[in-house]
């Protein structure tokens, strides 16, 4: 399998060339960065051993937090810290997915973009969850992470992941914690149901954000994939 620093090195070029005007600085550099990393473009370090005599020569790291070689301690750290944060209870990984006509428009537009994405999902997984018989009158708590590609490294992808416990703060009526009510382990939302609410609550995000016109009609006639997968005690 390719790395992600092989796959930009080959594809790149032609992406950068075709997304020309909406590359910022800090993409670019970004790039520039992971594709030289450990090369020798950066330099490098000479090293011999003491014993032997044999020498080894070990190309500098970028150092780019975005970079797959250099962030992965702190990628593992991202991680371990999160999974300190699961509560004791069954975990579902609810995901939102947009098709190919909006995300063109995301990649255009990635800061309010991606804030009508992250908006439309979690207001939809509030608003859900509010109307699930299992969940009612519960509080939820929940984490998204952002991806901008899938399996293909190659293929813009925009979704975000998040990753929900299957249950919800009981609240009395002055709104005080009262208990943990919990879902069944196999079922979280009614799946319809988050579909249409994400998409009817994504276009009215991108409306808000002036986004919606540039959005080819055809895409609200798609279906929109959104994915629940129960999860277990959700650690990686």
């Amino acid at each position: 399998m390719p790395t992600v620093a092989e796959a930009l090195r080959q594809f790149a070029p032609a992406y950068l060339q075709q997304h020309a005007d909406s590359i910022s600085i800090a993409e670019d550099k970004v790039l520039g960065a992971i594709t030289r990393c450990r090369t020798g473009a950066l330099g490098g370090v000479h090293y011999q051993c003491g014993g032997c005599g044999i020498d080894h020569w070990v190309g500098r790291s970028c150092g780019n937090r975005h970079c797959p070689n250099c962030g992965h301690q702190r990628t593992q750290a991202w991680i371990e810290t999160q999974a300190a944060k699961l509560m004791p209870v069954h975990h579902f990984l609810v995901t939102f997915t947009v098709p190919r006509e909006v995300g063109l428009v995301l990649r255009g537009h990635q800061r309010d973009g991606y804030r009508c994405l992250f908006d439309a999902s979690s207001q939809s997984i509030r608003d859900v969850g509010a109307a699930t018989k299992s969940l009612k009158g519960c509080q939820l708590g929940f984490f998204g992470v952002l991806h901008t590609w899938g399996r293909d490294p190659a293929v813009y992808h925009p979704h975000v992941h998040y990753v929900v416990p299957g249950g919800g703060v009981k609240l009395d009526e002055q709104g005080n914690a009262e208990s943990w009510q919990s879902t069944p382990k196999n079922f979280l939302f009614h799946h319809g149901t988050l579909i249409r609410t994400y998409k009817a609550k994504l276009a009215d995000e991108l409306r808000a954000a002036g986004l919606y016109g540039q959005v080819n009609r055809e895409a609200w006639s798609k279906d929109f994939v959104v994915d629940i997968q129960p999860v277990g005690h959700g650690v990686p």
